[in-house]
């Protein structure tokens, strides 16, 4: 037996074992997503991502593209040929993989870029071990023998462990050392001949030699989408990995396990410059100095970010609970490029002034303090930066994020983050109170600010602003010590009878020993507004409005939460009884989105039982339709569910249900239908833009279990 397989299969055995024995995390996804993330992680905040291979050599795609795309884009002729033009105009006939005798890497120090990840202040790394070219930065044997010819770092190029070596280099600083892997490799002869045994026989024992060959702290996941994690053997590893490895007690990963794992199992969440996104668990937002991860010889320096924006970034992504990873992208003799060079030296800088702000931190009551104006920002990189447009440059009516909050538990202290300095001097912090002789500093500054009160709110008087005075003047940071401990959030959440279909709200803090109080008549809530005691139901939709107060803690944020008393939805008069079966109509769309599809050409119509793919969504891009009538045994609630990949929709009664529209990865969506007995209308659309095809339809009667819908309710 070949050793990959033995080594795939050891990991499989062990979990398992794990599993039987009734040991920590079993290879389910319900006990996996029950592992913290490591606190070091949590308290680290800011990492670098390094993305280095074959693709540095070339290190070229048309601005706003991914320079790490090469291979991809020259195969398929992507961005109008551009990338193939640059290809053959530079290196003529030479394929990528001839490209592999070109990355060099000699200048490659792995001192020198520790040193400089440590004086940027970034507490973990992240390296490229392998990206979607298949290109291994460490001597894995799998990558030789699967491709058929040298296909690793030690065997080709600069015949280096350049994994080992930055590690090696890494353990003597204070930052801790990670890998990023991507599962799957666009053009590997087995991933395109078959992918069970690519992922069992190459992906799973180079994941197994990744992890104890190097012991990193971080493993972060990628290139997973076009396969499930019962492909990927996903919950087997991780439950390898938690359990048995020799990292098992501190390591960090991520969320890209599979199609539908994004934003829903594994690790930590990765936003991936999606800045207007953030969760209640714990997530990391990635991105490049300019837009592309790899080094691209096309973007100027206008392209990139300032060290402002980036530093506000960092601060935003923090405030809202986050960890920023911020990349960079070497060239191909392994020198990283000066203006990344600065970039990071410049948030070392202002780092080592105000890193109490940043590290160990953790997200406030509130994260952040808006001015007056509009709110509603819609990211459009084309037209700037959207945290510069949120703090520094608003456009005109838009509101801007005055300053920003964090707060560190274990001392106890409060942050206040402010992206610019005020001309006036005054800081007002609204609806919070400083005590008498509050300790506020200025950090890198000697001065302390004079403190007022003004009804809820504090104005801390500062010094006229003096440019001599601060060494890194990107953001300005306000200390106030012993201060800020809070009450946790309120949940609120919905049930609904499931006779009366009267929404019944039950509530709870993440204090425990707070108490809850609450409104439904539009009004803020207060210690005198009334006092949850147990779960309360409405006649009629409200809003609903709660905050906790303890003694001695600052009371929650506010959260509230729409409650919508349902109408049923009344049955349809029909003047026959429907044929069994929907109308299905294979459609050709102008564009692939789920409006779309309503302005396709119809290729094909028949007539389905349920709601099955015509094999042409399996081979490429379709679009589906089914019509018909979905008819509800019992005047009461249903909940639907659409699971799908890639965009799907399903209309009741001329009502959108449930909506999953988008180009994504097999993810699942539900929404509640409230219907008298009897026939109604239905509409299910459903594309596939490429790539693997998928839909699963589910229903459920409310305070019932899920299953397929019956076709005998179904009809046309």
């Amino acid at each position: 037996m070949r050793n990959g397989l033995l080594t795939a299969l050891l990991i499989l055995s062990a979990s398992c074992g794990f599993a039987q024995d009734q040991t920590t995390y079993e290879p389910s996804w319900t006990s996996l997503d029950s592992r913290p993330v490591p606190e070091w992680w949590l308290d680290a905040k800011f990492g670098i991502f390094v993305h280095w291979g074959v693709y540095s050599v070339p290190a070229y795609a048309p601005v706003g593209h991914y320079a790490e795309w090469y291979q991809y884009a020259l195969q398929t002729n992507a961005h109008e040929g551009k990338v193939r033009d640059f290809h053959e105009k530079n290196f003529d006939k030479r394929s990528y993989y001839d490209l592999a005798q070109d990355f060099r890497a000699t200048l490659f120090d792995p001192a020198e870029w520790a040193s400089l990840f440590e004086r940027s202040g970034a507490r973990y790394v992240v390296l490229t071990a392998k990206h979607h070219d298949g290109f291994c930065l460490w001597p894995s044997a799998e990558a030789d023998r699967t491709w058929g010819f040298p296909w690793n770092a030690t065997s080709i190029g600069p015949r280096r462990d350049l994994v080992g070596e930055l590690f090696e280099a890494l353990r003597k600083t204070s930052v801790k050392p990670g890998l990023y892997y991507s599962l799957y490799e666009w053009f590997n002869p087995l991933w395109k001949q078959d992918r069970n045994r690519y992922a069992f026989e190459h992906a799973l024992p180079q994941l197994h030699d990744l992890v104890t060959r190097y012991q990193p702290w971080v493993l972060w996941a990628d290139g997973d989408w076009e396969e499930t994690p019962e492909t990927w053997r996903s919950a087997q590893f991780l439950a390898w990995l938690y359990n048995q490895s020799p990292v098992r007690d501190r390591i960090a990963t991520n969320d890209r396990w599979g199609s539908g794992t994004h934003f829903q199992h594994g690790g930590f969440y990765t936003p991936e410059y999606q800045p207007e996104l953030a969760f209640e668990h714990p997530w990391e937002e990635s991105r490049g100095m300019g837009y592309s991860y790899g080094y691209n010889r096309a973007e100027n320096a206008a392209d990139y970010n300032s060290v402002q924006a980036l530093i506000l970034h960092l601060i935003d992504k923090v405030a809202r609970g986050g960890n920023f990873l911020l990349d960079v992208g070497p060239d191909a003799y392994g020198k990283i490029p000066p203006i990344m060079q600065e970039r990071l030296l410049e948030i070392g800088r202002w780092l080592a002034i105000n890193g109490e702000a940043i590290y160990g931190s953790r997200r406030w009551r509130v994260p952040y303090q808006w001015s007056a104006g509009s709110l509603n920002y819609k990211h459009d990189p084309a037209k700037g930066d959207l945290i510069l447009k949120q703090t520094l440059n608003p456009d005109p009516g838009y509101a801007a994020k005055e300053l920003f909050y964090t707060y560190n538990p274990k001392t106890n202290s409060l942050y206040i983050l402010l992206p610019r300095y005020p001309s006036d001097g005054r800081v007002v912090l609204r609806d919070v109170q400083l005590p008498y002789g509050a300790d506020v500093t200025l950090l890198g500054s000697k001065s302390r600010p004079r403190i007022e009160l003004s009804g809820s709110n504090t104005i801390l008087n500062l010094p006229l602003y003096d440019p001599n005075a601060f060494a890194a003047p990107y953001a300005f940071v306000l200390k106030v010590a012993n201060y800020g401990a809070f009450v946790g959030p309120v949940s609120i959440r919905v049930q609904y009878d499931s006779t009366s279909v009267r929404p019944v709200i039950s509530l709870s803090c993440a204090t425990p020993s707070a108490a809850i109080h609450y409104t439904t008549d539009g009004s803020a809530p207060t210690e005198l507004s009334p006092r949850y005691e147990r779960p309360f139901t409405l006649e009629e939709s409200a809003l609903v409005r709660a905050r906790a107060f303890l003694y001695g803690q600052q009371p929650s944020r506010e959260d509230s939460l729409r409650v919508r008393v349902p109408a049923f939805m009344p049955a349809l008069s029909m003047y026959r009884q429907p044929q069994r079966g929907l109308v299905a109509e294979v459609v050709q769309p102008p564009e692939y989105t789920v409006s779309g599809l309503l302005y396709g050409s119809i290729l094909k119509r028949g007539v389905l039982d349920g709601f099955e793919l015509d094999p042409s969504c399996q081979q490429g891009k379709c679009g589906m339709i089914w019509k018909g009538y979905f008819y509800a045994p019992q005047t009461r609630g249903y909940e639907f569910f659409l699971e799908s990949d890639d965009g799907s929709r399903l209309d009741i009664d001329n009502l959108t249900i449930v909506d999953n529209d988008g180009d994504h990865a097999l993810r699942e969506r539900s929404g509640v239908a409230y219907l008298q007995q009897g026939w109604h209308q239905l509409r299910l659309l459903y594309f596939n833009s490429g790539g693997q095809a998928a839909l699963r339809v589910a229903y459920a009667p409310l305070g019932r279990s899920r299953a397929p819908i019956p076709t005998q309710q179904l009809g046309h």
